[in-house]
C-alpha cells in the first residue's frame, strides 16, 4: 500500500490541539525575521543544518510547517489592500514552545515589546484556562475562614 503525505497524516493522526493566536504586524515580521529552515543531511554526524549560519541572535531552526503558516501570515500583514492590524496564526503546543525561544521579553520593534506580547499570548494559550481557573479558586479560598474551632460541648438535659 503506497502512502501520499495526505493519507500518512490521516493514518495517523494529527491530535495535537492548535491555539489561535492573533499577532500584529510587528509580531509576525519579528517571527518570520527569526526563523530559518531547517534541513536534514545525508551524513549521520550532522543530520540537521539550517539555511541560514547560525548566529548569537539564535535564529530558531524551523520545520517548513511552521514556516508556511508565519508566510501565510507575512502575506496576510502586508496586505495593501487589508484593513487588519493583525492575523490569527494556529500553533500547535510543538510550534509555542519553539517560538518561545525567541521570544526574549527585552525584544522590541519601534516601540512595541514583540517579545513580552509573543510570550504572554503562547503561553495564555497553553496555561489560560488553568490560570484562570487556579485565580478563581485562590478568590474563593481568600474569602473562606479556615480557622477552624472544636464544637463547644453539648450539654444534656
Amino acid at each position: 500500500m503506497v502512502f501520499d503525505e495526505c493519507d500518512i497524516d490521516d493514518f495517523f493522526g494529527d491530535d495535537e490541539d492548535t491555539h489561535p493566536i492573533w499577532m500584529t504586524h510587528n509580531e509576525v515580521m519579528f517571527l518570520d525575521d527569526s526563523l530559518t529552515m531547517m534541513l536534514e543531511k545525508d551524513s549521520m554526524s550532522d543530520s540537521v543544518t539550517t539555511m541560514r549560519v547560525m548566529i548569537p541572535s539564535a535564529h530558531l531552526p524551523a520545520p517548513v510547517t511552521l514556516l508556511d503558516k508565519i508566510g501565510i501570515a507575512v502575506l496576510q500583514v502586508t496586505d495593501p489592500e487589508s484593513i487588519e492590524k493583525g492575523t490569527t496564526v494556529e500553533l500547535n503546543d510543538s510550534e509555542i514552545y519553539m517560538l518561545r525561544e525567541i521570544c526574549h521579553s527585552y525584544c522590541k520593534v519601534g516601540k512595541e515589546p514583540v517579545g513580552y506580547n509573543l510570550k504572554r499570548k503562547m503561553y495564555l494559550s497553553l496555561y489560560g484556562k488553568t490560570f484562570e481557573k487556579d485565580k478563581i479558586v485562590d478568590g474563593l479560598l481568600a474569602t473562606v475562614d479556615l480557622d477552624i474551632k472544636e464544637p463547644a460541648p453539648k450539654l444534656d438535659k
